[in-house]
């Protein structure tokens, strides 16, 4: 899961940062931001166009460039070329992530930060500028970052955790691909490859847009598919993979999830149209009980077309995933006071943007550090209440 993002010279962020980086984690700093990580269950909030899409596509173009490279992720879904994309093209855009993983194989948490930077050609064109990737190593119970990959410029070195005085240097031949897209496929390298995983886990979801893929009902894509994508036009090829998996399973899957929505509880056979909103809510319901869930879901405004007990339900459900999967999370957009109802302030981050200038002036707060609003929450007015009654708007905007 993540623990902490920075965005530097990138979309509309000159130096923005939510939840904690890894100087954070090692810091003893009693500031309440500094200690604020990202949790399992996060709601980005604030008035239209002040950054909430564009910092989700920011991570959608960071995983793309590590499993297709910079070049191929600049244009791809609709992407104006990386050129377009930087607040300041004389300067490289900077992506750090921080994370806190789970080692499968002895079930311990792992604290890993990624680095990457991109700078532009004199052609324009996107290339690797420089990648770290720094763990937290345990050293007599005094916990300290270690640099395990620092490449820049194509070439680098890799570090060994019990002798990080030495490494071995590396070149990467080709100036689009990041070193973890590489590394992170190779076993012998346990940590990058647990690093690898996490991010190509990620997933984009997109059941509220209002351009649905229709590619299942033209005929496309026939037969069972593990995993819904992005639209969730594969629905029936999923429930058929589920059902011929097992049968069992599925008849308890679509029953469960038939119950938990209002409106098709009276209904004996499955939605024909995602434009339906309940049909959207199944989407969720159905994406929420994944067998091999996401590390990480970004959705933007899941409640949507949705009616307000659906919202309840759907609350409770992103909730239950992430008390059930330790080390999964969900990151949304809402303008929705229902759906933050049962937030905490430390799970709500807050967008601001003055537009004095086109790029670069966005600011993101957590509604956890104002004293004012965990004094309300902490007195039992709930979060939902709190934004409607404008405790969370900024202090230049209250009238």
């Amino acid at each position: 899961m993540i623990l902490g993002i920075e965005i530097i010279n990138f979309d509309v962020f000159d130096n923005d940062k939510v939840g904690i980086l890894i100087e954070d984690y090692l810091s003893d700093s009693s500031d309440s931001v500094a200690l604020n990580p990202f949790r399992g269950l996060n709601a980005f909030i604030g008035r239209n166009s002040t950054g909430k899409t564009s910092f989700m596509g920011c991570m959608a173009f960071l995983r793309d460039t590590i499993t297709q490279g910079c070049a191929v992720s600049s244009i791809s879904y609709g992407r104006p070329g990386f050129a377009n994309m930087t607040s300041d093209i004389s300067k490289p855009s900077v992506f750090k992530v921080f994370f806190k993983i789970e080692d499968d194989k002895n079930g311990e948490a792992k604290f890993i930060q990624y680095e990457l930077s991109i700078a532009a050609s004199k052609y324009k064109s996107p290339v690797i500028d420089s990648e770290k990737v720094i763990v937290v190593a345990d050293n007599d119970g005094v916990k300290k970052a270690v640099t395990i990959l620092d490449v820049n410029q194509q070439q680098g070195t890799i570090y060994g955790l019990e002798d990080i005085d030495s490494g071995d240097s590396i070149g990467i031949e080709d100036e689009h691909l990041p070193a973890l897209s590489l590394y992170g496929k190779i076993s012998a390298y346990r940590d990058f490859v647990l690093l690898y995983r996490e991010i190509c886990n990620w997933f984009f979801c997109s059941f509220s847009s209002e351009e649905q893929s229709s590619y299942y009902y033209d005929g496309g894509a026939p037969g069972g598919h593990k995993h819904l994508n992005s639209t969730g036009a594969n629905v029936i090829n999923v429930l058929q993979y589920i059902e011929m998996e097992d049968a069992e399973e599925y008849k308890r899957i679509v029953n469960e999830i038939n119950e938990k929505i209002p409106t098709m509880r009276i209904k004996k056979n499955l939605p024909q149209t995602l434009k339906e909103s309940p049909n959207k809510l199944f989407l969720y319901l159905l994406l929420l009980r994944d067998k091999s869930p996401r590390t990480t879901i970004f959705i933007e405004t899941p409640d949507k077309d949705l009616y307000h007990d659906m919202v309840d339900v759907l609350a409770d459900e992103m909730r239950e995933y992430t008390m059930n999967h330790r080390y999964c999370q969900i990151v949304f957009s809402t303008h929705n006071p229902y759906i933050i109802e049962t937030l905490s302030p430390k799970e709500i981050w807050i967008f601001e943007r003055s537009f004095e200038k086109e790029m670069g002036d966005v600011k993101i707060r957590c509604a956890g550090a104002d004293p004012l609003v965990m004094e309300m929450f902490n007195q039992g007015v709930g979060m939902g209440a709190i934004w409607y009654g404008g405790h969370l708007d900024s202090k230049s905007e209250d009238d």
